[in-house]
């Protein structure tokens, strides 16, 4: 398979050079990196498939911040939500 992925120039100069003092071409060294990263993720789901907690977490953070904030303090006691009810 053939990916072309724009890297920002700090990226590409630090893979550049990473790739010269370990003596392997930028391609060779992307594909090491890539490779390693998906064997570590296949790691830490484990056996099952499932995602690990850390990924979880990850997910959930990630959820979180696609939210907007709001510019208020949401009261979410039990006494405001029964608030009224005669409880």
């Amino acid at each position: 398979m053939t990916l072309s992925i724009t890297l920002p120039i700090e990226i590409e100069l630090a893979l550049r050079e990473q790739a010269a003092s370990d003596g392997k071409d930028l391609a060779a060294l992307v594909l090491e990196a890539v490779t390693e990263k998906v064997a570590c993720d296949r790691a830490e789901a484990g056996e099952n498939g499932r995602p690990s907690g850390g990924q979880r977490i990850a997910e959930l953070r990630s959820w979180v911040a696609g939210h907007r904030r709001l510019s208020y303090d949401a009261d979410d006691s039990r006494e405001s939500i029964y608030e009224g009810r005669g409880e």
